[in-house]
């Protein structure tokens, strides 16, 4: 669709506009439902995430690979969120350890380069997986280009994920699910603990 737009100075000139995309709402998912497969290829310097491993020249390790071992916290991080993220990533970081003594992991997935994250703060406990494409973000509902969390939060100008962690079991079923799609701060980590079992 073409428009004709007239400046403070009275000139006219044409601006053309996209149609919309029909918005796909974020749906995440939920306790009770199962998680998609993925898998984590090591790039020697950081996880990448992926959902396929045909291919692959490097060593990768798989959903249900990592469920040999026990359970799974999966999180979704993104350092865009502004205030919001830094506390976030602490409790994810004094958790891991938890998790571990309970007989699970941590994996949380990124937007971000981890090498850069892996600056600022301690990871060796976790997983950390960039997700650079958002493909494992989409798969789990925690992100869609066309509903974007910066029309609904003030303060956010990027593409980002919802806050989201999940504990999932052995078969691939979610025991727990925390989401923050409003940004109002994650304090559940006694009931993701509890979550494990």
């Amino acid at each position: 669709m073409t428009l004709e737009m007239v400046n403070e100075l009275g000139e006219i000139r044409g601006v053309v506009v996209k149609d919309r995309q029909p918005i796909e709402r974020v749906r995440p998912l939920l306790t009770g439902e199962s998680v998609p497969f993925f898998s984590l290829v090591d790039t020697a310097d950081y996880w990448q995430a992926s959902l396929i491993t045909a291919g692959v020249s490097h060593q990768t390790v798989s959903l249900p690979e990592l469920l040999t071992r026990g359970p799974i916290v999966i999180s979704f991080y993104c350092p865009c969120w502004g205030g919001y993220a830094r506390p976030f990533l602490t409790a994810l970081t004094n958790m891991a350890a938890e998790v571990r003594e309970k007989g699970g992991q941590m994996v949380v997935f990124t937007n971000e380069n981890p090498k850069y994250l892996a600056k600022h703060t301690d990871l060796s406990s976790m997983l950390l997986a960039y997700d650079a494409d958002k493909s494992v973000a989409r798969q789990f509902g925690v992100y869609s280009e066309t509903d974007p969390i910066w029309d609904r939060v003030s303060g956010i100008s990027e593409d980002v994920f919802v806050p989201a962690v999940y504990v999932v079991d052995r078969s691939r079923q979610i025991h727990y699910h925390f989401l923050d799609e409003n940004f109002e701060g994650f304090t559940q980590q006694a009931e993701v603990l509890e979550a494990l079992g």
